[in-house]
This record gives structure tokens, sequence and C-alpha cells, in this order.
């Protein structure tokens, strides 16, 4: 065994805190910037995006990578190669509407849910932009596991929450929302068809899905695709549904893979490692669940 010397473990841990301090800085930086978008600096630009489509965004980090086509690109180059097995989108966390824009010029209809209004307000825009204001259906709403009225945190557009001060962002700012169930919406429609229902709501996934356990359940499986942080934002340190939510798809007959350029295979002894571990082995926060891999493959 090698034994470092006491003043290389001093500096080692002193470059450790420093990383770990340099981190939180950038990130509270990232939250003021978030908030600086959404309270004060409200202007929009539109663009048209690599991808081809028209897109009005605002001041936040993660539109400028959309505007410049770097946003999630493993995870949209994913959606593009799905949307063609598919008959009909459902954006769930739709924000300002760039992956239900993606969906609409692939030639499919899309069923949109977003209760931040100043989302919703790119959202309209960037649908009437592409003249694809007649192609989407856009409701107001949360999604959870029963209807009613809850809180939604954070001053972000992205990133608010309702979680109570996920990923660091301050709870005094809040709004209520209305709140619906996927199940509620979706009865009796889309009979016959497969649905791609993309979930990305900032830590709530399960309590979405278990409003949604009909529609994980329907003749014809819906193909998913679930932003799930294992450690990642949430306020408590490490996310109480992980398992619960992989193992709800696997009860109902489906399989799970990573969001990844090569998509790979996620097992029970996958999630129960990586929760040993407190990490998990993926690049990314996105997970695909689906009948089959067929889908998935170039």
């Amino acid at each position: 065994m090698i034994v470092l010397p006491r003043w290389l473990k001093s500096l080692a841990k002193r470059s450790n805190m420093l990383v770990r301090l340099n981190t939180d800085i950038r990130w509270k930086i990232h939250v003021l910037v978030d908030w600086w978008g959404t309270k004060v600096w409200t202007r929009t630009v539109e663009v048209v995006t690599p991808l081809g489509f028209k897109l009005t965004s605002g001041l936040h980090p993660a539109y400028q990578m959309m505007r410049s086509g770097k946003f999630e690109v493993e995870e949209t180059a994913i959606i593009a190669r799905l949307l063609p097995h598919v008959d009909v989108f459902v954006d769930i966390g739709a924000n300002l509407g760039y992956y239900s824009c993606l969906a609409l010029q692939h030639e499919k209809p899309v069923v949109a849910f977003e209760p931040q209004q100043q989302n919703l307000e790119c959202l309209f825009q960037n649908l009437i932009a592409n003249g694809w204001q007649d192609k989407a259906e856009v409701y107001p709403v949360a999604l959870s596991e029963r209807p009613g009225l809850l809180s939604l945190y954070g001053a972000s557009g992205p990133s608010a929450s309702l979680i109570q001060d996920w990923a660091g962002y301050s709870s005094r700012y809040k709004k209520t929302v209305p709140v619906a169930t996927l199940d509620n919406i979706l009865a009796g429609r889309f009979s016959g068809q497969r649905l791609f229902v993309k979930i990305d709501v900032e830590g709530a996934e399960y309590s979405v899905l278990k409003g949604a356990v009909a529609t994980i359940d329907r003749d014809i499986k819906p193909v998913w695709l679930l932003e799930i942080c294992l450690e990642e934002f949430h306020p408590a340190g490490s996310n109480p549904d992980f398992r619960r939510i992989f193992q709800l798809f696997w009860n109902h007959g489906y399989k799970a893979f990573t969001a990844e350029a090569d998509p790979r295979l996620v097992n029970p002894d996958d999630v129960e490692s990586w929760l040993k571990d407190g990490h998990a082995n993926t690049t990314t926060f996105n997970y695909v669940f689906a009948e089959g891999e067929s889908m998935l493959r170039r």
C-alpha cells in the first residue's frame, strides 16, 4: 500500500475543499442568474435552432444551450430516434416546448403540460412562430397523484419544482398551481396508439407516475423518458423514490435503459448498487422505459 506524505494529504484535502467551494459558488451564481432571468431581465429572443425550428427563450443557461443545439444532446438524439415509432408525444414539464417542437417537427401530435406562466408564454409563442398552434394541446397545470392545488417553488422557469427547496432554490418564491392526473386527462383517448411520454418535473416524478398507473398499463405500452436524479438536487440529499420508480415500471412489464448515446439496460442489481454507492453510474439523469429495446437501436 502506498502511503502519502502528510503534506500531500493536507494539500489534497484543501484541494477537495476548494473544488467543493468552487462548485457551490458556481451553483449559487447559476441560481442568481436563474432568478434574475425570471424576475428582472424577462426579455426573450427568437432564434432558429440548429434543429430547424424557431425558439423563443430567455436568459437561463439551459435556454442558451437550446438555442445553440447543445442542450441534452444524447437525450435529444434518442427522442428523435424514437419519434418515428410512436403516434403521440406527451410532454410533462414541457417548459418552453423544446421537445414539443421537436415532436411537432416530426409531425407527431403533442399533449403538453406546463404550470409556470412565464414558460407558458414562451411555449405559446413557439407554437405560433412555427405554425403549430393547431397541432398541440397545452394544459396549464401540474400533474401529480391526485387533482387539487399545490405550491410550485422557485423563481426559476426551468427549475421550478413541486418539491420544496429543490436544488437549493429559495422556497420564498412560490405560487399556487392547479394539479391534475395524467390518467384523468388521457382516459379513453388515443386507443390503439402508442404514446411517448417525457417527464421532467424536477424531483416530483413518482407523484406524477402514481397518477398515471392506467397509462403505464395501457394495452399498447407507451415509451417513457424520465429525468430521475439519485443524489443530485434533492433537499434530503437522496431521492427517496428512486427504487420505487424503477420497480413500478418493472412490475408492469417494462425494461429500463439509460438515455445515453448507446443505451444500457438497467436491472435491479444496478439500482441497488447505485443506492448503496449513493451515485448512479451513468452519464445522464435520464432513463427510458419501454417494453423492448428494438426501438432504441440505431
